[in-house]
C-alpha cells in the first residue's frame, strides 16, 4: 500500500507487520518510511479482542530497576504522562511505538537534551533537573508514576502492576 509523506509530498510505501507481544497478544505494527526525505512514520494497532476499539487508561508504578522492563505499546493516538517529571507527550501521527519502560524514559531524555541546547538559565536548570531525576529512577533510586491514556484503545502497559481502567 502507499501513501503521501506529510513532510515532502513523495509516495511511499507502507509496511504492514504482524507482531505478538508476549503475555498479550497480537498487534500489527505499520510503517513508512519516505525515500525522499527519510521521514519515518509507525503505528501500532492491537488485534486482542475487547482490548481495542475502546478508551484505556493504564498506570504503573516504576519502583526498581526491575520496572524498567516492562512493556509499553503505544499508538499514535496514546498520550503519556510521568507526573514526577512534569512530562506530557501528546500524541502525534507516526508515532506509535512498542518498547519498554526504559525506552519511554530514553526518548524524554532525548528530547529534554535536545531542548536543553537552546535555553538558558532557569529552564536550563530544570532541564538539568528532570536529567538527574531520569537518572535516578533508571539506577532505582527514585519511583515514578508512567500514565497512558489512548481513546482508540491500541496502547498498553504490560504487567501485573499496571492499573487499567474502560472510559466511555
Amino acid at each position: 500500500m502507499e501513501e503521501k509523506c506529510p513532510i515532502c509530498g513523495a509516495t511511499s510505501k507502507l509496511q504492514f507487520l504482524p507482531y505478538k507481544i508476549p503475555y498479550f497478544g497480537d498487534a500489527m505494527m505499520f510503517i513508512a518510511v519516505c525515500p525522499s526525505c527519510g521521514h519515518r512514520s509507525t503505528d501500532v494497532m492491537l488485534l486482542s479482542g475487547d482490548r481495542a476499539s475502546r478508551r484505556r487508561r493504564y498506570e504503573v508504578e516504576i519502583s526498581s530497576v526491575d520496572d524498567l522492563n516492562i512493556r509499553v505499546v503505544r499508538s499514535s493516538f496514546g498520550s503519556i504522562e510521568i507526573p514526577e517529571l512534569g512530562v506530557n507527550v501528546e500524541p502525534r501521527r507516526g508515532e506509535g511505538f512498542i518498547s519498554t519502560v526504559e525506552g519511554v524514559l530514553k526518548r524524554v531524555e532525548d528530547a529534554v537534551r535536545m531542548l536543553s541546547r537552546d535555553v538558558k538559565g532557569a529552564r536550563k536548570k530544570r532541564a538539568e533537573q528532570v536529567l538527574m531525576q531520569i537518572d535516578d529512577i533508571k539506577a532505582g533510586n527514585a519511583s515514578m508514576k508512567l500514565i497512558i491514556d489512548d481513546p482508540t484503545g491500541n496502547s498498553a502497559i504490560i504487567s501485573d502492576k499496571a492499573e487499567t481502567r474502560d472510559g466511555e
